[in-house]
């Protein structure tokens, strides 16, 4: 016999059905089981009809001899198929019978259920009298007027409270032996469906990883959003790094391109949002931002450099050098390379306005930010040498390129942040042991609200937000 816990039961209160007796409804066992029994009749009756249509003469040409045999297979399927219900019909059972049954005999899932109940009943009606009757006994002892343990009352009330007790245990018993019968029957039962199912000829479809390919899509998804967030904080952190900050930000790049790809598959299908695919598409937009603001910003450093040269140039004219030694001596002071001021102030508003018309190109340019990898280390010796030389942005003389290098340093910096907040805001978790960071789910009031939540295909699945 099994040991079961009742520690902890409250047997005025317990009913056979709870959870931790006998759960369930035999007569909706019984339902069940009879229309299983009556689909596997059916079954049966088709397969007999089809082999009726074929039984007999007018099929000896090439066309009936095919059409015998696909009904013949047809046939063996259905026949298998009958196995199967049949099986689990009669596992089930189809009717709860009331007169009683031995407790060794092998019966039906409907049958043994009730059986199993109307003994739990019974062994919770003895222990619930038994548990009063201890109780009772219990608080006369406590409150007998004689502090005597072996005053002659007490003594018979700690007799009747054993025999009580007794009793109690002795529905425990019982109670555990009801539930012994329940488990070894509901093992019968499962075991005939399962025999039924492994031996009946009939061969469950194989399933592949890529029958769930939708769940993958958006767990792929999800992890290449949280990588691109991860990459992107640590690109923006490090930019400052030679070849690093540059590798991260075009890893960063393709993370977001593939949760853009797989956040515009689960809309499509339903799963996921249009609101997804748009952050997304923000996301990878902002890096080709960035490339832009980022580049404009040191073209208008340079710029107001040699703004600050022309007029080092000036003073230096105006104190009798000749224009070779005030050239010169203009470079020098600014970090600008010999003969090269005109193009450090064409530089910034030149190149300015075509590269914010290219943002889009710039986003998907992986072959720019190979460049950027490949040449950081020779613009990191450049900008070093610059440094040494030239005076720092702020002790410039003021000029626009001094504040367009100053505002595309913003926007850079925005372009960025922005981006990267909205996208981990949006994280939400596809698993639930996942920790909070990767899915902080911030956007998911919004996308209960009609059109901001909408996704799916129209015409087919579409939905105007997450809650229906």
């Amino acid at each position: 016999m099994s040991d079961h816990d009742f520690s902890g039961i409250d047997w005025q209160t317990a009913r056979y059905d709870d959870r931790e007796f006998t759960p369930g409804d035999p007569y909706e066992v019984a339902r069940l089981g009879k229309r299983i029994s009556d689909t596997a009749r059916l079954i049966e009756e088709q397969a007999g009809k089809l082999n009726n249509l074929v039984d007999g003469n007018g099929w000896d040409s090439d066309a009936g001899r095919e059409f015998t045999k696909k009904t013949g297979e047809t046939v063996k399927l259905l026949s298998q198929s009958h196995q199967r219900y049949a099986a689990a019909g009669a596992a089930l059972g189809s009717s709860v019978p009331y007169e009683p049954i031995a407790d060794t005999v092998r019966e039906n899932w409907a049958t043994a259920l009730n059986h199993a109940q109307n003994r739990v009943r019974s062994a919770l009606k003895k222990a619930a009298a038994a548990d009063a009757d201890s109780s009772n006994y219990q608080k006369q002892i406590d409150q007998h007027p004689s502090s005597s343990d072996s005053h002659p009352d007490k003594q018979k009330l700690k007799r009747q409270k054993e025999a009580s007790d007794g009793d109690l245990d002795a529905a425990k018993r019982e109670l555990r032996a009801a539930l012994d019968y329940r488990d070894t029957q509901a093992g019968y039962a499962a075991k005939a469906i399962r025999d039924a199912i492994d031996h009946d000829g009939l061969k469950d479809p194989e399933h592949h990883w890529w029958d769930n390919w939708k769940d993958w899509v958006a767990d792929i998804g999800h992890w290449a959003g949280v990588a691109a967030a991860v990459l992107g904080v640590l690109a923006l952190a490090l930019s400052w790094v030679p070849v690093l900050g540059e590798v991260l930000a075009a890893l960063a790049l393709i993370a977001s391109v593939v949760a853009l790809v797989c956040d515009t598959i689960s809309a499509l299908d339903g799963k996921g949002t249009w609101l997804d695919v748009a952050i997304d598409a923000v996301g990878v937009l902002s890096f080709g931002a960035g490339r832009v603001l980022g580049t404009t910003a040191k073209e208008a450093a340079t710029a107001a450099r040699g703004a600050s040269a022309v007029k080092d140039l000036q003073l230096a004219r105006e104190i009798g050098l000749n224009p070779t030694a005030a050239r010169e001596l203009a470079e020098t002071l600014n970090g600008v390379k010999p003969g090269e001021i005109g193009k450090a102030l064409s530089e910034g508003p030149t190149k300015l306005l075509p590269r914010m018309r290219s943002v889009v190109k710039e986003s998907l340019n992986l072959k720019a930010f190979a460049t950027d990898i490949r040449d950081a280390p020779a613009v990191r010796r450049a900008a070093e040498a610059f440094a040494e030389s030239a005076p720092k942005l702020s002790e410039v003389a003021d000029s626009s390129f001094k504040t367009m290098a100053g505002q595309a340093k913003a926007l850079y910096y925005g372009s960025q942040v922005l981006p990267l907040l909205a996208g981990w805001s949006n994280l939400a978790h596809t698993h639930p042991d996942e920790p909070w960071g990767t899915g902080p789910n911030f956007l998911q009031g919004a996308k209960e609200i009609p059109g901001i939540g909408a996704g799916g295909t129209p015409f087919y699945n579409w939905h105007w937000s997450t809650s229906g």
